[in-house]
């Protein structure tokens, strides 16, 4: 098909109408199959929302020549991706204000954690050994800077040595 030229800019042909609206189409069809719905299934709960058949769907989506793109249906799509992206991005946010709260809680366990071991420290109470724990490390009481070198103070250290599984090995 040749391309129609108004003015400078050329007028969009029907392929590449067709190329436009696919990008979302197939995103919405990958976000049913991502979730567990199989293609067949994902072309139908698709089709349903843009209003037109599972069949079309696979003709667009497979570029056959037979398939004809009008303007209600990219309307139609481009709504439904909108929509999409739009929930999308509301998870998105909800998740990170739930791991805001959750580095804040952790930050704030971490201080009162620090203060109590210092404020125990400074008493020279011989409890605090038992109340800190048995495994408890030394270094959980100094005070790092940031809240990732708190959050890699609090852990204790990884080695292969220390795994149940392997003192039961080496024992024997």
């Amino acid at each position: 098909m040749r391309e129609k030229v108004r003015g400078r800019e050329p007028m969009m042909t029907a392929d590449q109408a067709r190329e436009e609206i696919r990008s979302p189409l197939d995103f919405l069809v990958r976000h049913h199959v991502d979730g567990g719905a199989p293609r067949m299934r994902a072309y139908e709960r698709v089709g349903a929302q843009i209003g037109r058949t599972p069949a079309w769907v696979q003709r667009v989506l497979g570029r056959r020549p037979d398939a004809s793109v009008g303007l209600h249906d990219a309307l139609n799509i481009r709504a439904a991706y909108a929509r999409l992206c739009d929930r999308i991005g509301a998870a998105a946010d909800a998740v990170e204000a739930e791991n805001q709260a959750l580095r804040r809680d952790l930050d704030a366990a971490l201080q009162r954690d620090q203060s109590v071991v210092a404020l125990a420290q400074r008493s020279g109470a011989p409890e605090t050994a038992a109340a800190r724990g048995a495994g408890a490390p030394a270094a959980s009481a100094l005070v790092p800077t940031t809240a990732r070198a708190r959050r890699r103070a609090s852990l204790p250290p990884r080695d292969v040595n220390d795994l149940p599984l392997w003192r039961g090995l080496t024992e024997e």
